[in-house]
């Protein structure tokens, strides 16, 4: 048969999506209101002009067999009307969040390539629009979504992605066999109360110079204070959940040259108390904990096991692994902090006011969160199952939160429910 066979990296989330939970990564930029808003025909004009042109936007899936991979072909036909789509918001940017929610519920259609982008009109006051991109996540990660957006937007610019270690041979082997063995001893998860499919989304933001300060003045990284930041709104908005989660923290195994498509990222696992102990205490424990992210082993063997070690091994096994290592018996929730561009950047000659990435859930697990870098301005995008936390009120209190310590006043009680993001 002709085609590209699916990247074992790649054929993971196809493998996972088998458990009823759909694994689509992508974002969402909130347009400023215009009068010049773009008809649902220039979008799709300005759509086919660059991102339908990429590599796996115009292809499928073959059917996989038992024991192969499955190859990625050319599709007959690249159906704008309906990769491409209106939707009106009957509810402002609560609507937005819901469909957001909706969309991420629902499996694509494996007969098609695996995309879909709706233009989401009167999310804010004096109709402002907002796009949505989504991408399955056996075409890209996160970082390789926001690379594959900028083709709609302007100007064209180039995005600084970190690069991931790359030690010469025989140190990357030594490194990957002790990632190998520390991955080997990480442990196992608390049990998590019975969830759902359903999704939710929310939004949180702040400015990125007054997130670093946050971060710096208390000697911490950005993902650090992120991590923290989840830590206590999950304990103040969804005691039902374990006092000690663990979560999967994404780093970059990109090279210089590597392509946007496929998964080039690797995670590690870090602990992390939710008990509600003073925020400082928190952040500081969490900085300790994460230290093992600045050591290439763990990450190298991560991304060993996913690029190599799945490639040899005979599908029912990568599709057993898969399922087994990747699920709440390991781990309670995904974050991602991804650079973005770094200059104002319009769409269809509209400017964007925010954008946020959109990250799918482990199944089984109740939180997916992004961070994303845009012009000046860190948006984080909440995934959540309904069932086990409360999406809008975890994104009111990292608003707060994030608030108060930019202020210096530091993180109250939790005093009801707030928007954020809008």
């Amino acid at each position: 048969m002709k085609g590209t066979v699916v990247a074992s990296a790649d054929a993971f989330f196809l493998h996972i999506e088998r458990m009823g939970a759909a694994q689509h990564v992508g974002g969402v930029v909130v347009l400023e209101p215009t009068d010049q808003r773009p008809t649902l025909d220039e979008v799709r004009t300005l759509v086919a002009s660059d991102f339908a042109r990429l590599p796996r936007m115009h292809q499928r899936l073959a059917p996989p067999t038992r024991w192969r991979r499955p190859r990625w072909v050319e599709a007959e036909h690249v159906d704008l009307d309906w990769h491409v789509v209106e939707h009106r918001s009957p509810a402002g940017y609560t609507g937005l969040l819901r469909l957001i929610g909706d969309l991420a519920e629902q499996p694509m259609p494996r007969d098609r390539p695996l995309w879909r982008i709706v233009l989401v009109r009167d999310v804010g006051p004096d109709g402002a629009d907002a796009l949505v991109v989504l991408v399955h996540h056996a075409i890209a990660d996160g970082i390789g979504t926001v690379l594959q957006a900028m083709s709609l937007f302007e100007p064209r610019i180039s995005i600084a992605v970190p690069t991931g270690p790359r030690p010469r041979r025989p140190a990357r082997a030594a490194a990957i066999a002790a990632g190998l063995a520390q991955l080997a001893t990480d442990g196992t998860a608390k049990p998590l109360p019975g969830g759902s499919l359903r999704r939710d989304f929310a939004t949180a933001d702040v400015q990125f110079d007054v997130v670093r300060r946050i971060a710096a003045t208390r000697g911490v990284r950005v993902t650090d204070l992120l991590i923290a930041l989840l830590a206590d709104g999950v304990h103040a908005v969804s005691p039902r959940l374990p006092q000690a989660m663990r979560f999967s923290v994404t780093t970059m195994v990109r090279t210089p040259d590597t392509a946007a498509e496929g998964n080039a990222t690797a995670a590690v696992i870090v602990e992390v108390p939710v008990d509600g102990r003073p925020f400082d205490e928190l952040v500081a424990e969490v900085a300790t904990r994460t230290a093992r992210l600045r050591r290439p082993t763990r990450a190298l063997a991560s991304r060993f096991v996913m690029a190599t070690g799945l490639r040899v091994v005979p599908e029912p096994f990568a599709e057993w692994f898969a399922r087994t290592v990747y699920g709440p018996r390991f781990l309670h929730a995904v974050v991602s902090n991804m650079p973005g561009p770094t200059v104002p950047m319009t769409f269809a000659h509209v400017p964007h006011r925010s954008a946020y990435p959109i990250l799918p859930l482990v199944p089984g697990t109740p939180l997916a969160v992004g961070a994303l870098s845009w012009s000046g301005v860190l948006g984080i995008g909440l995934a959540t199952d309904p069932e086990l936390i409360d999406g809008t009120a975890l994104a009111a209190h990292v608003q707060r939160t994030l608030r108060e310590l930019s202020t210096g006043s530091g993180p109250g009680p939790l005093e009801g429910q707030e928007e954020a993001g809008a």
